[in-house]
């Protein structure tokens, strides 16, 4: 295992990208919470409840299709590596 983490032949930043996508989650509703409150203040409740929710709204969308795009890239290597191994020419 540690050979094939040294060697490059595993790729570990999937994992990591699962561990930022959560934590892009909770940063996105803590802003969206940050602006209702914020907003409240500022403008009224209404106009900072919908800025809020709607931070959160497209935050969410956001955090998930950059992570999805990067999985995506990931995916298509492992794919792409498995038809180069059943391709090969065996002597």
């Amino acid at each position: 295992m540690l050979k094939s983490l040294l060697n490059l032949d595993k790729m570990i930043t999937p994992k990591i990208i699962i561990i930022f996508y959560w934590l892009g989650i909770i940063a996105v509703l803590f802003s969206g919470i940050a602006a209702i409150f914020t907003g409240s203040h500022l403008g009224g409740f209404f106009s900072g409840f919908i800025g809020g929710l709607s931070t959160m709204v497209i935050g969410l969308i956001g955090v998930r299709v950059s992570c999805e795009l990067i999985i995506l890239l990931f995916n298509i290597y492992a794919k792409l590596k498995e038809i180069a191994e059943n391709t090969k020419i065996k002597p």
